[in-house]
Parts: structure tokens; C-alpha cells; sequence
């Protein structure tokens, strides 16, 4: 009980500085909730039952709950900052910000409830920043996003643009938040893996298999969720193959044909999930095996690998899977606290959404969202960064690819807050996306 005491502890820590300090600048409020939720995420991972980690996620439901409140405690204080304070986009190094009007069009002011948020018009990011004067080239409707550079939530409103060449305003708040989609994610923890031939089995321990799962959940809800301006909330299953040795092909790759009977076994349907992840042991290091481990075997080395056909299981969910060698645990903590490493489980989801579909019949290509590639004949796209001028480290490359940033000549490609909302992997499996 000692964990869900603490998290109930932070929650009211929280509430009594927000009752205290209403006037506390929006920034600061953020922070403090922000340190806060990262805490009950730690402590999520600490929890060792499942009913402790299920109290802890409500906990950490409150903290979202209560940066509503921040905002709603704020917003006064907000307006009068933002009239004529600085439009230097803190966002992302490659979000170029236009604050002129363009001379042609209909102009329009666009402002939201904090300076220097992302503005998006018609699903698409325009470069501008809030406060910023756009011109719109057609009257009529139009719809207008706002991703929120500090809480990292969108904002959304439909508006009409009147035929009339006096400037026009639109404000975007709270009452235009919109609500997460759920997308849902299969991980699956393999205990014990080996080629067809040979006697090499690879094994990971109980602990091991819960640091990758961990590790998946961490990854999603803390880095690629924010990188969507949490338009997407990622919920996850897990089941283990612990009473038998799964035999890989022979270059130690767990083929989609090879994971298919244990879908079937737990009764997975078209539909249930979005991303399905199986994560087993490579082996040891050669040369170092025996002393790692003890087991004095290599499949391979650290490995992800990505199908770009979202549709390449017979349940029509984004595949990949994950292999690491020598201590899974050291490597993945030494990726949590690496800023610049956005995981390999986003790196190889991207893969099996994002590609192009000139490789695959890929997610969001197929739902009609352009994405940025590398020029070659393979039109690459994950491993394109450079092509668009991205240098190491690579964490601004993801967060523009998935929220749609990646600038070429006047466009700006990539995934969007909108692609979230609008369909998921499982929905179209089931034939519910809209028409595109």
C-alpha cells in the first residue's frame, strides 16, 4: 500500500499548491505537474501488482485532470503576457515562424492560450506560431489546430473566413481541447528464442522481459504521446511465451509467419490492436558471452526490425519486433536517460506506419498524408533525416515527423495531430476510417 499512498501524497501536493497559488504563472504550474507525473510514472514502473498500477494510473489521470485546472487558474494572467510578448518559436529548431501576412488572401490573426504554439490550418502545419497574421486563400470553411507548446495538448475549432479584406480574429482555448484517440498496443515478452539449427538458446528472465515491456510503455506515453500533442493515448496488453523455445528463421528474425499461431493461440482478432511487438534475447556479445551471462550464445546483435505493410499480420495490425543482446536491462535504462533517444520502439513503430507507400502498403501514406523521403529509389522515410538537413541528436526529427514539421520548400510533411484523431490502425482494419 506504501506505493499508492505516495501517489496520493503527489496528487494533493499538487491540488494545494493550485488552490494556493492561483496566480502562478502557466509555465511554472506545468513544470511542477509535469515533475510530478513523471514521479507516479516511476512509480508505476516500481509497482509490483497489477492492482497497484492501476491505482497509480488513475493518480496519474488526476495530474491531467489538475493541469486543466492550472490552465483554467492561469488563463487571465496568460492574455495579458501574451499582448506584444516575444514570437520565438520554442517548439522545435526546424518550425520556422510566420508572423507577416502573405500579400494574397484572406487575413486572418490566429491566437490560442499560449504564445509560441504550433498553428495548423486544415490539418496541416503552416509554420506560423501563436500570436501570427496568416493569409487563407479561400472564403469559407476551414478548420484551425493549435498544438500547445507547453502542456503539449491540441486544440481544434472550425471556423468560417468571410469574403471581406478587413482583418479577421480567431482565438482558440480550453473549450476547443480535443480529446485523445485510443490506440492500443500487444506486447508480446519471448522467453526463450533459437535458430532452426544449432543448440544456441538465448533466454531472458522474468525481470528482463518486464524492463522491455516498461520500456514500451515509457517510450509511448512519455515521448511519443507529447510528440503528438497527445492526440493519441496508447493502451497496452502483454502476454508471454514462457513454456516453449520459439524457433526464428535462420537469420534469427521472429517472422511475421512465425508469431501468427501464437496470436491465434490467444485468440487475437482483426481489430484488437493497433501495434504488435514481440521482444526476445539475441545473445551475448561475441567475445564477451560467457562473462555477461553465462549462456555463451549469439543469435545477433541489438536489433529492431519493422514491417512496412501495416496489414502484414492476418489480425491487419503495424508489426515489428525487438532483439536485444547482452543485459536488456543496463541498455534500456542507459536509453532513458540518453535525451536524444527516443527508443527503439517509436523508431520501429514509425517504420511500419510511415514508410512510403511506393515500399508497402503503409498507414498513413494510405490515409492520404504526405510523408518526407530520403529522394532514393526506396523513398525511405524514417532514416531520412538527413535529407532534410537533421544532424544527430535525432530527437527533433522524430517530434517533427510524427507532428508533422518536416519542412520541404513551402510544405510541411510528416504524421500530424490530425492523422491520430481521425483513424487508427484497428479502425481500418474494420473498414471504420473515413474515405480518403
Amino acid at each position: 500500500m506504501l506505493i499508492p499512498a505516495v501517489g496520493g501524497y503527489l496528487v494533493m501536493q499538487t491540488l494545494l499548491v493550485l488552490s494556493r497559488k492561483r496566480n502562478m504563472p502557466l509555465q511554472l504550474c506545468l513544470r511542477l505537474l509535469r515533475f510530478k507525473g513523471k514521479a507516479v510514472t516511476f512509480l508505476i514502473l516500481l509497482s509490483k501488482s497489477s492492482i497497484e498500477r492501476k491505482t497509480m494510473k488513475i493518480f496519474k489521470a488526476y495530474l491531467q485532470i489538475s493541469k486543466l485546472l492550472c490552465f483554467m487558474a492561469t488563463s487571465a494572467l496568460l492574455v495579458i503576457q501574451g499582448c506584444g510578448g516575444s514570437q520565438t518559436n520554442k517548439d522545435t529548431a526546424n518550425s520556422a515562424i510566420t508572423s507577416q501576412p502573405i500579400s494574397t488572401g484572406y487575413k486572418v490573426n490566429i491566437s490560442a492560450t499560449e504564445v509560441g504554439s504550433a498553428i495548423y490550418l486544415n490539418g496541416v502545419y503552416t509554420g506560423a506560431v501563436t500570436p501570427a497574421e496568416l493569409s487563407v486563400n479561400t472564403a469559407g470553411e476551414h478548420t484551425i489546430g493549435i498544438g500547445l507548446i507547453d502542456s503539449k495538448l491540441y486544440l481544434k475549432k472550425n471556423i468560417t473566413i468571410n469574403q471581406s479584406s478587413e482583418l479577421q480574429q480567431f482565438s482558440l482555448n480550453l473549450n476547443d481541447l480535443q480529446a485523445a484517440k485510443n490506440w492500443k498496443a500487444l506486447f508480446i515478452g519471448v522467453k526463450s528464442a533459437k535458430k532452426p539449427k544449432g543448440n544456441c538458446v538465448s533466454s531472458y528472465t522474468n525481470e528482463e522481459l518486464d524492463a522491455g515491456y516498461q520500456f514500451l510503455q515509457w517510450a509511448f506515453e512519455e515521448r511519443l504521446e507529447d510528440y503528438s500533442y497527445n492526440t493519441v493515448n496508447w493502451l497496452f496488453d502483454r502476454f508471454d511465451i514462457t513454456d516453449e523455445i520459439v524457433t526464428l528463421d535462420k537469420n534469427a528474425v521472429l517472422q511475421p509467419e512465425i508469431i501468427e499461431p501464437y496470436l491465434a493461440s490467444h485468440n487475437i482478432k482483426k481489430g484488437d490492436y493497433d501495434f504488435i511487438v514481440p521482444f526476445y534475447r539475441g545473445g551475448d556479445n561475441i567475445g564477451r558471452g560467457v562473462q555477461e551471462s553465462g549462456q555463451d550464445c549469439y543469435l545477433g546483435a541489438f536489433q529492431g526490425l519493422g514491417w512496412y505493410d501495416y496489414d502484414i499480420l492476418t489480425v491487419q495490425a503495424s508489426y515489428v519486433q525487438i532483439r536485444y543482446w547482452d543485459n536488456a536491462i543496463l541498455a534500456i535504462a542507459a536509453s532513458k536517460e540518453d535525451q536524444y533517444d527516443p527508443g527503439m520502439f517509436i523508431h520501429e513503430w514509425l517504420h511500419s506506419v510511415a514508410e512510403s507507400k511506393k515500399e508497402g502498403n503503409t498507414f498513413f501514406e494510405t490515409q492520404g498524408y504526405t510523408m518526407p523521403d530520403d529522394g532514393s529509389a526506396g523513398h525511405y522515410v524514417v532514416h531520412a533525416a538527413g535529407a532534410y538537413q537533421y544532424t544527430f541528436p535525432w530527437m527533433t526529427w522524430y517530434q517533427d515527423l510524427i507532428s508533422g514539421k518536416v519542412k520541404k520548400g513551402q510544405q510541411y510533411l510528416g504524421i500530424t495531430p490530425e492523422a491520430f484523431l481521425a483513424c487508427s490502425v484497428r479502425e481500418k482494419a474494420l473498414d471504420l476510417c473515413p474515405s480518403t
